[in-house]
């Protein structure tokens, strides 16, 4: 499994601690296609530019990026899994809205995005799923539920 916060994630984090900017009051769950379900986009790859970086987001029907209120993460706590020896958040189970009609393109890692649509927002962090393995593909009526989890290593 991997896991990166890229750079222009921890420019986020920077600019708001200890400069003092605004905290984001909500970010968003992202859904992603390509690479594989072991593989994260490299360092330097920007969201707004992402169809250049090889991977993009999940486009079945009725998708949409999923909000998470700032409010809705867990205090930090002693990281676990890839996080352990560290501290982690954890935000709850988000559900995306079924699936309108097949889908047959994988979907192999999500992200949390710190703005609803496409174009000038920043990745705050990318992961692959637990389990390291693509969703193959949607039948009409599935849903994806995802709990994000954001750590930090000592």
């Amino acid at each position: 499994m991997a896991e990166i916060i890229p750079t222009e994630g921890l420019d986020l984090v920077l600019d708001i601690f200890p400069r003092g900017g605004t905290n984001l009051t909500t970010t968003y769950l992202v859904l992603f296609t390509g690479l594989t379900a072991s593989t994260v986009p490299g360092q330097t790859a920007a969201l707004a530019t992402y169809g250049a970086a090889a991977f993009g987001e999940a486009g079945f029907t009725s998708y949409a990026r999923q909000s998470i209120a700032s409010g809705s993460w867990a205090a930090a706590a002693a990281g676990t899994g890839n996080a352990a020896g560290g501290r982690q958040s954890s935000a709850a189970q988000v559900s995306f809205p079924a699936a309108g009609a097949a889908y047959a393109t994988p979907i192999t890692f999500f992200g949390l995005a710190n703005a609803s649509g496409h174009g000038s927002e920043k990745a705050l962090f990318y992961a692959n799923f637990d389990d390291t393995t693509a969703i193959s593909s949607m039948a009409l009526g599935d849903i994806i539920k995802v709990t994000p989890t954001y750590g930090l290593l000592a």
